[in-house]
Formats: C-alpha cells, structure tokens, sequence
C-alpha cells in the first residue's frame, strides 16, 4: 500500500516531526459516545504533581526515546476505518509538536474523527488547528482557579498569563461551534471544596465539566504516590453544587 502520509503544499512532512510515544489501538473511554484508538505525544510545558503520565512529560532527548512509527498507525486506522470512528489524541501537551496538524489532516483524510486533550496554555496552535477545521472535539485541564494554576500545574509561568491563555482557549473553542469539555482532576492538598467553587464561578456557561477523581500509584511526584484520594460521595456532593454553572457537571473515575 503507498504511503497514506501525504502532507500538503501548507504543511512540512510531519513524519519527521511528529513524535508518538504510546498507542492503544481500541478504546471505548478517551473519546465520549465514539469507538477510538488514542496516541500519546510526549512533551509537556506543565510538571503537574499527580500527573499519571511522567515519561511523557520529560521524556528522553530525541533519538534515544522508543516511539511509534506513524506509518504502522496511520495504516492501522485505514484498515479498521470501518470499524473506528476516531482518534484521540493525547499527552503530555500535543499542542507542542510541530507535526500535529499533519497528523490531524491525516487522520481526517481517512474519515475519522479528532479529539484533542490540552491544558488550555497554547491558544495560538489550537487556534489554527480550529480555523483549518482539523478538530472535532476538544477536552481542556482546568488546572486550578485563577491565584493558584501554577501551582498546581508546576509551572513557573506567569498567573495573570496562565489565567488569560485559558481564557482565550474557551473563546476559541465556543467561537468553532465544536463540542468541547473542561476537566479538573481533584487532587487533596492542591484542591479544596472552594477552588472548584471558583472554577464554576469563573467559567460558568461552559457546556460540560467533569471532576475526575486523583488516582494514586505512578505519579511524577513520588510523594502522592499513595495519597488517599478524596471519597466520592464528597465529589458528587461538590458536582451537584456547580450543576448550575453548567450545562452537565459530574464526576469520572469513581468507578
């Protein structure tokens, strides 16, 4: 079969940019109401703590990390087209790979869907991603309240930035017309009952929040490597106080 890389006369060839460090073939969870296989791009401008993803977020220099072969995926997808309806793609942060609007049309051009998980810090990439009509749904991580995102995001960038990236991430997204969610993992010690309060005071009107319940065991940080996560009644209580600041607002990963 010839080569399904084909990029455009606007984009460079992204099979040399565009690095992929895990995949799962078939997933039923990473792209809401679709049957998906989900890649993981390495690289991440955010050390969160509890992030359950650490050799993406660091990983090794180039040429010395395992990757995937973007050719063995891409003619994955075409064969079981039928049988997929997308493809999330994932991190780290994508939106830091040069190769990702490559990618992107690549996968439209065989009839599937994208997903795209960000953290809301890089509108300038999602933007163009948006105008070429290479998305169809977005999740964004909603880090923390403004005063306290990079602090939990592990970054040193500054707060007023941080808070207006986000800002500017959701104006893109409602102006696209494209589904989207915003998600926080609810991690104890960085998140209490009233940062999320002003998560819902702040964006209230977005279509869809989910609290995603902390899942100890490898993390970046070893220190919550075992931290209790809070008890899910007690997330389901905070969800059913910022019902009204959404469209839909429940909790995930309680089991």
């Amino acid at each position: 079969m010839s080569s399904l890389l084909k990029p455009d006369d606007e984009s460079a060839d992204f099979r040399l940019q565009v690095r992929i460090s895990g995949w799962v073939r078939t997933s039923l969870l990473d792209f809401p109401g679709r049957v998906a296989s989900t890649l993981f791009l390495p690289g991440c401008n955010f050390r969160c703590a509890y992030c359950h993803n650490p050799g993406l977020v660091a990983p090794p220099d180039h040429g010395s990390e395992e990757l995937e072969d973007p050719e063995k995926i891409l003619s994955y997808l075409d064969t079981y087209s039928r049988l997929l309806e997308g493809v999330c793609i994932t991190g780290g942060e994508p939106l830091l790979q040069p190769g990702l609007e490559g990618l992107c049309r690549a996968v439209r051009n065989l009839g599937l869907k994208v997903k795209l998980d960000t953290n809301g810090s890089l509108p300038e990439p999602l933007g163009r991603l948006l105008r070429q009509r290479l998305l169809d749904y977005v999740a964004v991580d909603i880090k923390g309240p403004p005063g306290k995102i990079a602090a939990v995001a592990g970054t040193g960038a500054r707060e007023d930035s941080l808070t207006q990236d986000v800002e500017t991430t959701l104006g893109l997204l409602r102006q696209s017309g494209i589904p989207y969610e915003l998600r926080t993992t609810v991690v104890p010690g960085l998140l209490e009952r009233e940062d999320l309060v002003a998560i819902g005071r702040w964006l209230k009107g977005a279509p869809r929040y989910f609290l995603q319940q902390f899942r100890p065991g490898r993390t970046l940080d070893p220190g919550l490597q075992n931290l209790e996560p809070y008890p899910p009644d007690y997330l389901k209580e905070i969800a059913a106080e910022l019902a009204g600041c959404f469209g839909q607002c429940t909790v995930r990963g309680i089991g």
